[in-house]
């Protein structure tokens, strides 16, 4: 990626680190592209290996531990989340709309604009601060697992001695196709790197997500701003205004394209994690109320309200900002104008009145009510449960 794309270069790096950048940069040799395809296909196998850990367990759970058969069905959904998410970054679609995305960074990076420069380093900082707070909560809570299936092996050979031949305590309840006391230190290795690389790979695809969103409520902010200033150019001609008018109106039905085309390959991972958060958020709540450990499940309570709030709060700003272009052609000299220039500026006042939203699939329009009610529905199932 060209240096100059500075908006995309926290996210393509964590991208790069769980193995879902999938654009090329122009001075990777052929070895280090060669290493990092296997590096990403290792790395999201480890993740897929997971859900067959936890399906096959399942069974051997079913009436004897009705708290380990709900903590495996709310990791086994997380991880379904993940790979929906790995896949849908490396789909082809998707590689393309990322690749616009970067030549619009650039072009936006090289404006030397002071006004347009104060947004879009604002939208950076906004962005990165929000993708760093994302993935740490995701690194706090592979921690907290770590930790906590270490301090419970601790007390259990501290109780009974190394060579006690009852089955030895484990921090995730997962299947491996060997025995699990034998190779004990094998399985308890996996079970402190495996959480990690999953809370690591959930934090970056909701960052990311994040990430793409923020971009685009700044080109909707950038278009605010070049729509109050169009008639500014040299000499101030009536023919100028309407040329720059024309430019602005041919990148809003690009931008227009883009959401749309984004939106067909989000909208059903939206869908998914839409309808796992409520039951995840359910249960977090409930092991916080049987007594399980605290920090943990806090610090997974806090990812999960953040993560949904936050992507809900950003794809509600790209409704409110697509409305607000609208006032930006009001509060321009439209006045002033040509008749030609004038009804450009109606057609597009028209148009700017059919929002730009993100869609949860088939239910309706991703925004903050909507993610505040998932919260809402959370607390309901967790009545019910208990």
């Amino acid at each position: 990626m060209n240096s100059t794309s500075k908006y995309f270069s926290h996210i393509r790096f964590l991208m790069m680190l769980v193995g879902i950048w999938r654009i090329q940069g122009e001075k990777m040799s052929t070895l280090k592209i060669y290493l990092y395809q296997t590096y990403s296909v290792v790395f999201q196998l480890i993740c897929a290996s997971a859900v067959i850990s936890l399906v096959v367990e399942i069974p051997a759970l079913l009436g004897r531990d009705t708290a380990a058969v709900m903590d495996n069905v709310g990791r086994l959904m997380i991880y379904v989340v993940i790979i929906f998410k790995m896949s849908m970054w490396q789909s082809k679609r998707m590689l393309h709309l990322l690749q616009i995305a970067l030549d619009e960074d650039r072009e936006i990076f090289n404006d030397t604009d002071e006004k347009i420069r104060q947004i879009y380093e604002w939208h950076i900082s906004y962005d990165n601060k929000l993708i760093w707070i994302i993935v740490a909560l995701a690194i706090l809570i592979a921690v907290c697992i770590a930790i906590l299936g270490d301090v419970e092996c601790y007390r259990f050979f501290k109780e009974y001695g190394q060579n006690n031949l009852t089955d030895k305590p484990l921090p995730l309840n997962l299947w491996y196709p060997f025995d699990r006391n034998k190779y004990y230190i094998l399985v308890l290795i996996d079970q402190n790197i495996r959480p990690t690389l999953a809370c690591l790979s959930i934090g970056v695809a909701g960052a990311s997500v994040n990430s793409v969103v923020i971009f685009l409520k700044l080109q909707l902010r950038l278009l605010q701003y070049n729509f109050k200033h169009a008639e500014v150019c040299k000499g101030k001609e009536n023919k100028c205004t309407e040329y720059n008018l024309k430019v602005l109106c041919a990148k809003h039905q690009q931008l227009i394209k883009y959401i749309q085309g984004v939106n067909q390959c989000v909208k059903n991972v939206i869908l998914l994690e839409y309808a796992v958060s409520s039951l995840t958020f359910a249960i977090i709540i409930l092991q916080i109320t049987a007594g399980e450990p605290l920090v943990f499940n806090f610090t997974m309570l806090t990812y999960t309200a953040i993560q949904l709030i936050t992507f809900a709060w950003n794809c509600n700003e790209i409704i409110v900002q697509s409305f607000q272009l609208a006032m930006s052609l009001y509060e321009s000299k439209w006045y002033e104008q040509t008749n030609s220039v004038q009804r450009i500026i109606y057609i597009m006042m028209i148009r700017c009145q059919r929002p730009l939203s993100f869609r949860i699939g088939f239910l309706g329009v991703m925004n903050l009510e909507a993610g505040l009610s998932r919260l809402k529905l959370g607390y309901t199932y967790t009545s019910v449960m208990t």
